[in-house]
């Protein structure tokens, strides 16, 4: 999206309600950019504010004056979405021609004359089977042509409309609502209602979008809905301006269907997010598998069929049977990716989003119908193929991908096969009635629409002229502060840990962070001690969060494998080597089979120099697991402390043997010096830092205090740097 920097400060004098600072930014944009602009509404708020102040210096103390401030707030706010729109209009030909196409035809058209003419489509629509059969083609195409160019200007119309009133929203309340309107219709300006709360915060669009919600009867319709203010929520102008609608979020969040079906939303956005991820694993792991083991073949002139081998059975009888089942191995994969949820289908009809039916943007939100004007004729000849007809009715796809199914199918159809196209033409490839009935359901409807969403996001030509909803500031509402403290809170662990899972840390974090002390559980302090200890995630609680968390989980359980092994972990990271051989010493209580407790516990007593006892558990490991690398490391390393040189060196050769790590050559290296091989001391250092890139203090600064402790002066210290 386009921005003036002038326009960017406006809003963030809102954001911090300073409206003073707010009007020199407007006024120093409408002098460098006067044509066009609302000076007339800027001067009002100017005049407003000045008689506020007026009255304010004659020592009036008006009780109305927060609430007249707020509301000029919210005047100032209307004019820069207004600024905003003209201005991102004036610098994009897709927008320009967008206002000069649908303004010029609506602006004097109220919602209410909409909803009139969308009730004589059903109605034109129904009558249609009293027209003549030699007519009724022709008045049908008609007919879906000039509602669908009508609608395609209302969505074209709202998505770069400025703040809407009162009036406006309530309008379309009952257009949205209404039993005579066309679901499809109502859909389709739902999506774009949607889009135009994203692009640009509006309340009255907000509320509009809750109250459809919650109000509607049409599953299809109340999903959108859900989807849109769920985007909408996360505006930082919400709370600044309008905590009024802040407060109608909470009492809908008191219903606890409304926080479950938040929680699998806020679960099937983190799914779409992974649509590129899922389409590597179906391209590299899954479809090479499924192709291999099939009896066609895809080349430029189409699909064929490969000849069978009349030598296969005899050669290889059991090949067709273990083909047979690899295919259907690689298929239940593919079947439960999509069961979880994932979006695999992404890859590859993101290949067939170049079609010029996508150049409109209400196309990637239409629900699927054959009347479209643009498929209807490719619909029209296909209407006998049982197979596509089933598969656009109840086939698990998103909107979006039905039509380009069809679109690229037409393209295709004359090459295929005459054995397939028999085969399609007769509906033999049926789609599995579990699904007939999962398509009309919540979570479908939800998921599928959000592939449509996310598709359009990522793939429509002109995606940079919109706010993408699917970046983290916009679609992690489980980190936004007005949900906590409210029925949804429960539900906060359930999608850090679906986030955890998909390795996305800094999400993870943002909703942890907003988790009251209330809710802070057992598994609430192992996530956040997990995040604080491995990647430094910080929180609000705690400026020591990883210690604190782990401390409170062993409050709550003491006898928790993970809780005692974050805090000896803890403890051992901050060189308390004493506390982390205390929980070391309980973790091998709790687990005394677990060879890494045991390493652990051993790398204790050889950081406190015990190394006597080290050595017999490290003994005893070495025994059992001989060819155990890590083992072998830390056995040297303390032999190596221990002053077992020649135990240690036969160590680091063996480890040597199986590849050169940089860590095992900067350990030999101590080992060969502290053993008096300077020379060769030198040679492992030497490839240590080419292979490392450190500088040469390092070989120092490492392990100063054993250097000193085994007697290497200060003067052999400098000798060895400058022969480095």
């Amino acid at each position: 999206m386009t921005e003036h920097k002038n326009l960017q400060d406006v809003y963030e004098h809102l954001l911090n309600r300073n409206l003073s600072g707010a009007i020199d930014a407007m006024q120093i944009f409408h002098s460098v950019r006067y044509r066009g602009s609302d000076t007339e509404t800027l001067n009002a708020i100017v005049d407003d504010f000045q008689l506020m102040a007026n009255y304010w210096k004659k020592g009036y103390k008006d009780p109305q004056a927060e609430t007249l401030y707020g509301n000029l707030l919210k005047r100032m706010y209307n004019l820069y979405v207004y600024e905003c729109l003209a201005y991102e209009i004036s610098n994009s030909s897709l927008l320009s021609d967008i206002y000069n196409r649908t303004f010029p035809i609506i602006r004097g058209q109220s919602i209410t004359e909409l909803q009139k003419e969308l009730e004589e489509f059903v109605s034109e629509v129904a009558m249609l089977e009293l027209e003549p059969e030699h007519k009724r083609g022709d008045i049908q195409k008609s007919l879906y042509l000039k509602h669908h160019e009508m609608m395609n200007n209302w969505f074209d119309y709202i998505i770069i409309s400025p703040v809407w009133n009162a009036g406006q929203a309530e309008e379309m309340e009952w257009l949205l609502l209404s039993p005579t309107v066309d679901s499809n219709d109502q859909q389709v300006l739902v999506s774009s209602v949607s889009i135009a709360v994203v692009n640009h915060f509006d309340n009255y669009k907000l509320r509009l979008l809750l109250n459809v919600y919650q109000k509607s009867t049409d599953e299809f319709v109340r999903q959108r809905a859900l989807v849109g203010w769920a985007f909408a929520v996360n505006d930082k102008m919400l709370p600044v301006l309008y905590k009024e609608d802040v407060h109608a979020i909470g009492h809908l969040l008191e219903t606890e269907e409304v926080c479950k079906e938040l929680t699998a939303l806020q679960q099937q956005i983190y799914l779409c997010l992974n649509a590129e991820k899922d389409n590597e694993t179906i391209q590299h792991e899954i479809l090479p598998g499924l192709l291999n083991n099939s009896n066609f073949r895809v080349t430029r002139n189409g699909i064929e069929e490969v000849e069978e081998d009349p030598m296969e059975d005899i050669l290889h009888p059991d090949a067709e049977e273990r083909r047979m089942e690899e295919m259907e191995e690689n298929y239940r994969k593919m079947q439960d990716m999509q069961k979880q949820g994932s979006d695999i289908y992404f890859g590859g009809f993101s290949q067939m989003k170049r079609f010029t039916f996508f150049k409109d943007a209400m196309n990637w939100f239409v629900p699927f119908y054959n009347e479209h004007p643009g498929v209807s004729e490719i619909a029209n000849k296909l209407r006998s193929n049982r197979f596509l007809q089933i598969m656009m009715h109840v086939g698990p796809f998103c909107n979006s991908d039905k039509y380009s199914f069809v679109l690229g199918f037409s393209q295709v159809a004359e090459k295929m096969p005459k054995e397939v196209m028999g085969m399609l033409e007769r509906g033999e490839a049926r789609i599995e009635e579990s699904l007939e009935a999962e398509i009309k359901t919540a979570v479908f409807i939800r998921r599928t629409y959000l592939q449509d969403m996310y598709r359009f996001y990522r793939l429509f030509s002109y995606k940079g002229l919109f706010r993408n909803p699917f970046e983290q500031e916009v679609c992690l509402y489980f980190a936004n502060p007005i949900f906590s403290g409210t029925l949804l809170e429960p539900h906060f662990n359930e999608i850090a840990t679906l986030l955890l899972k998909r390795k996305r840390i800094k999400e993870a974090a943002a909703v942890l962070d907003n988790v009251n002390e209330y809710f802070r559980d057992l598994r609430f302090y192992l996530m956040t001690g997990y995040l604080a200890q491995n990647y430094g995630c910080k929180f609000r609680f705690s400026d020591k969060a990883g210690f604190i968390s782990y401390m409170n989980a062993y409050r709550l359980d003491s006898t928790n494998e993970k809780v005692v092994n974050g805090l000896a972990k803890m403890y051992f990271n901050s060189r308390d080597y004493d506390e982390s051989l205390k929980f070391y010493n309980k973790l091998l209580e709790i687990r005394p089979e677990k060879r890494n407790f045991m390493l652990n516990h051993a790398v204790c007593l050889t950081k406190l120099k015990r190394y006597e006892e080290a050595l017999k558990e490290l003994f005893q490991l070495n025994y059992e697991h001989p060819d155990d690398v890590r083992v072998n490391k830390v056995l040297a390393w303390t032999l190596t402390c221990d002053g077992k040189y020649e135990q240690a060196l036969e160590l680091y050769n063996k480890l040597f043997s199986d590849g050169v790590e940089a860590e095992d050559l900067l350990n030999c290296g101590y080992c060969l010096w502290f053993s008096g091989r300077v020379e060769e001391a030198s040679v492992r250092f030497r490839r240590y830092l080419k292979d490392t890139g450190e500088k040469k203090n390092v070989i120092l600064d490492t392990e100063r205090e054993l250097i000193n402790e085994k007697g290497i002066t200060h003067a052999e210290q400098q000798m060895m740097l400058y022969i480095l």
